[in-house]
Order: structure tokens, then sequence, then C-alpha cells
């Protein structure tokens, strides 16, 4: 994996909230209901019109395909608390065996069991249903305490334990849109260590490189960074290594700053996406400036709140942009959608970028 080298200096640009935050308090603003009305809960796919879906349909001109989902496995890392485990009913034989016409023969079948966190895992979208707004103390001003989703729905009234009954992933739609790809492991000349901020500077200088226009209203964008490769090959390491890689990048990672975040929300994007496992810059042991937990940084989800709580953004984390980055070009059609899992979080996927 190659590091993107910089000084001491440089890693100052790790973002803590200072003045972009400073007043990042959803009490004190409107921020529903969202501009697609009161009812609303799809959120940002509302932005993606027939006209987008044309326009972007036309990016096709060399039939080149890259898929964009992390493989799910046993040796991928995830975030504590979280499991990941598929075995096959009948252990390794056939789940089924029906009759087949003649004595000598039968027909078999093949069955899964998955158990997971299946919207939470490896390649990873969020659904409105995901991030909130924790508030409490504010009854005077109007407000019941409690978890606030998009739409200013809140936990307590719509949610048990078999699900959401509002903002589940069911309710999202799809994307069939623009892709654009900000590859700062090329602006750079390497993928970012942990810690860093993607900022405006550094965006710009992306799209420059890529020689397209900045993101706009439907658009989805993809900020690869080169985090996740150090997961790409762990079916092909021994598990000692691929633990010791998983620790890692659990540790932290590179992330777009609240600039960045905030830019792309004025410009009204369907969605952000980028390789490493939480948008967000994260340095959990200390090597830049936020050598602490996440319990105790403010803001650290700057980016999901000010996205997807408040407008409906949504967000894809541990997304596949090596060969993406490498091969194809800086705008593309992109194309995915999530399974209509009634009441979830979030869902897996394997989006398609084509050009």
């Amino acid at each position: 994996m190659r590091f993107f080298s910089q000084n001491a200096a440089a890693m100052a640009l790790l973002l803590v909230c200072t003045g972009v935050c400073a007043d990042n308090n959803p009490v004190d603003e409107t921020w529903w209901p969202s501009e697609f009305g009161v009812d609303d809960q799809a959120g940002a796919t509302n932005y993606i019109k027939p006209s987008k879906r044309i326009a972007a349909a036309a990016l096709v001109r060399k039939g080149e395909v890259a898929t964009l989902g992390m493989p799910y496995h046993a040796r991928m890392p995830l975030f504590p608390g979280r499991i990941y485990s598929l075995t096959l009913p009948g252990g390794g034989t056939p789940t089924h065996d029906l009759p087949w016409s003649g004595d000598n023969y039968r027909q078999t079948f093949m069955d899964e069991l998955v158990t997971a966190q299946i919207g939470q895992v490896g390649t990873q979208f969020d659904s409105l249903g995901h991030p909130m707004i924790k508030i409490s103390g504010k009854e005077a001003d109007g407000f019941k305490d409690g978890n606030y989703l998009y739409n200013g729905r809140r936990l307590e009234d719509i949610s048990g334990p078999y699900g959401l009954r509002e903002n589940g992933t069911e309710q999202v739609g799809s994307f069939f849109t623009r892709g654009i790809i900000i590859d700062m492991v090329k602006v750079k000349g390497g993928n970012l260590p942990i810690g860093y901020a993607v900022t405006m500077d550094d965006y710009r200088a992306a799209l420059k490189l890529a020689g397209i226009a900045d993101a706009g209203e439907g658009d989805v964008v993809l900020i690869r960074m080169g985090w996740n490769d150090l997961w790409q090959d762990n079916m092909s390491k021994s598990a000692a290594e691929a633990t010791a890689d998983n620790a890692t990048f659990n540790s932290g990672g590179p992330g777009i700053s609240p600039e960045v975040c905030d830019h792309l929300a004025n410009r009204k994007i369907a969605m952000m996406g980028a390789d490493n496992w939480g948008i967000e810059p994260y340095d959990f042991k200390g090597v830049g400036k936020w050598p602490t937990p996440p319990e105790k940084i403010a803001e650290w989800g700057y980016c999901h709140m000010n996205l997807s709580a408040r407008r409906g953004i949504y967000l894809f984390e541990n997304l596949n942009l090596k060969d993406l980055g490498e091969r194809g070009p800086g705008e593309f059609l992109f194309s995915w959608a999530p399974l209509k899992l009634v009441g979830a979080t979030g869902s897996p996927g394997n989006p398609i970028a084509v050009w």
C-alpha cells in the first residue's frame, strides 16, 4: 500500500471542527420538513429526474464497466459490535434433493444462511434510517427528547424490534445518474494516510486533473483515497495478516472534510461514496490530531448529520474504487438500487460505473 507522504504540518489537515461547525446545532435552524415535503421518505433520489437519467446514459461511449462493491467474506474488517457469517445449511451438502426423470438422476440445490447487520457491513449503503441527531432538554422549544432522522422523524415514534415504520431502505428508489470520481490517489501520487481530510483545494485539483465539471444536482460523487486497499486481498493473506491489516483499517482512515461535504450539499448531489469505512477522517490511535475515541469527538460524523439526517443525501461506504480510478474516466454512468429491505437502515450492494 503506497501512501502519499506528508510532513507533520500537513498532518494538521486532519480537520477538527472549527468555524465551519461552530453553529452546528440542528435545533436552532429549520431543517424539516424537507424541500420535498413533510411526507417525503426518499430524500435526494428526488433530484434524479428523467432528463438526468437520459443525460447520464449518454456518458456511455465505450461500453466498459467497473464494479464498485468489495467482496463480502469472513476476513473483511467489521466495525466493533457488528458481525458477518455465511454458512451452508446443509453443512456443504445440497439443501434440497428432488426427483428427476430416470433411475440415476436427481435435481439438487444449494442455499446459504447469512447472519449480519446486512446494511452495515462491508460495502454499505446508509439509508435515511441510519444517522440521527439526538436532542434532549429542549422541550421548551417544542422538541421531545429523542433521536431525529431525516425529515424530523423521531426514532421513538417510528421504530420497533422488527424495523422502522418510516425512512426504511425500501423507500429509497434507485440511482441511475451521472457519477464523478474525485481521485485523491492520482492527485497526491499515492494512498492518503490515516487522518487526512480531503479539502476543497484537493477537490478542485481532482476535478481539474480529470477535466470534468463540478458535481451537479442529482449526481453521485465518489472519493477515492486508497484506504481500503488494506483489505482488498484479505482472502489471499494468512488469517494473522488479515487480522493485522483489519486492525489498521479500523483504527481510522482518511476522509472528507466538512467544507467538502457542505459544498456537495449545496450542489444538491444525490449521494456521496468513498473507499473508507466511515466517510469522515478518523485517527483513533493518535497518528494525527484525533487520538481519542469517537465518543469524545464533537461532530465526528459531521458529513453523516449534515448530508443525510438534514438533507436526505445518501452515503455509500467501503466502495471499491481502485479499478475505476485506474481504468475509468472522471465521469460515467452510475447505476445501482438498494435491496428493498422494509424497515432496514441500509443495504449491501455492488454498484457499477459504465463509460
